[in-house]
């Protein structure tokens, strides 16, 4: 019996490693797109139209993905990493035609294993699913704030299709890893329900929360699609736009961090939220009024610094409300959109910076959303 419970607390630690990586992979994954995004669009011939479609597509298909997480969630998890890796290898194969349905496909994977994972984390840890949130979102985004620095240090010696063939391996690798026995079947399930939430559709989300869980991943998805190539058109050097990247997807780490530790113990989580909610719209405000490189870098920082919080405490709070994936699906479709729609808003009027202006209306309604977003208990007050 103990070497049955010694094996046991190996396989959790094994699956917990699994997990993290994974999840990081993804964050790294969310990240590509807009570091490469200056050399896909020469390469591909794209206009500002095109770039902001490609980036629809993909956060679309992430979006659609959150949806499949239910139930099963290993077999999401792994489908949704070989997904992943089956488009990057599209991609790295060169079939200009089919761009557009591998970046759907290459974000449908990408929705699926993070949502998955997500749930599994919300009802390991029901009873401080904020700060779970939080630490786990701190891990996608180590991923993400790392991918920038690598994608321009590999795009001088590579090109966008090497990369793409590179990180096909990495998920078909951790797909067929995630497809293993694990804790998962011997200890903690992976479909259970978050305790103390309703799972049918009588409890709907409140119009706060829905907001809060769609603009945050809307101008995440903005600032990091569209930032290093307003960097450029705003004639800056190379390592100004790596470095806003780099700040950008930072500030969201570092403020994850802070946010998984007890610094939450002093701060209540609507102090938290309404503090990043301010900062979001300072940054994004400063990157529209100030495009040098004082204020592209700062702006970032900020804006990444703000947004850090934001998403897992409105994913914690609807999960105590309502055990649901569908609040996934509405993430990831401000993460199609907003990108999408600061394209188009570009093209029109001739002007990046005239379509960052998106992201700041954006800013100002997520604002009002935070001052209005009702306070729900944590899980283990609301248990019988």
């Amino acid at each position: 019996m103990p070497a049955t419970g010694a094996a046991r607390t190996q396989d959790s630690l094994r699956d917990a490693w699994l997990l993290s990586t994974i999840f990081a992979a993804t964050g790294a994954g969310m990240a590509l797109p807009g570091a490469i995004l200056p050399a896909l669009m020469r390469q591909w011939s794209l206009e500002d139209s095109g770039a902001g479609l490609l980036l629809f597509l993909a956060w679309l298909g992430s979006s659609t993905g959150a949806l499949a997480a239910g139930s099963h969630r290993r077999s999401v998890t792994a489908g949704g990493c070989l997904a992943v890796a089956a488009a990057l290898a599209a991609m790295a194969m060169g079939s200009a035609q089919l761009r557009f349905v591998e970046m759907f496909v290459y974000g449908l994977g990408l929705g699926a294993a993070m949502t998955a994972i997500s749930l599994v984390q919300a009802e390991r840890h029901a009873h401080d699913s904020g700060r779970e949130m939080n630490r786990l979102n701190m891990i996608w985004a180590l991923g993400a704030v790392v991918c920038p620095v690598l994608a321009a240090h590999s795009l001088r010696v590579a090109s966008p299709r090497a990369i793409c063939g590179g990180l096909a391996a990495v998920f078909a690798l951790l797909g067929l890893l995630a497809l293993r026995p694990a804790a998962a079947e011997v200890g903690q399930p992976w479909t259970s329900p978050v305790p103390g939430a309703t799972s049918g559709w009588r409890s709907m989300w409140p119009l706060a929360l829905v907001l809060l869980a769609f603009l945050p991943t809307g101008i995440e998805s903005t600032m990091g699609g569209w930032v290093t190539e307003y960097a450029q058109r705003q004639q800056q050097s190379i390592a100004t736009s790596v470095a806003a990247g780099s700040l950008f997807w930072g500030g969201i780490l570092v403020s994850r961090a802070c946010s998984a530790t007890r610094l939450l113990a002093w701060r209540t989580e609507h102090k938290v939220l309404l503090q990043s909610v301010w900062t979001i719209l300072a940054g994004v405000l400063l990157l529209v009024m100030l495009p040098n490189q004082f204020g592209i870098l700062c702006g970032n920082a900020l804006v990444g610094f703000g947004l850090g919080p934001v998403y897992p405490l409105a994913l914690a709070l609807a999960l105590r409300h309502r055990d649901h994936p569908g609040i996934f699906w509405i993430a990831g479709l401000g993460s199609a959109l907003l990108p999408w729609i600061t394209g188009m808003a570009s093209s029109l009027g001739h002007s990046l910076r005239l379509g960052l202006l998106v992201p700041l209306a954006a800013a100002v309604v997520l604002v009002v959303s935070g001052l209005a977003v009702p306070v729900v208990a944590p899980a283990s007050d609301i248990r019988s």
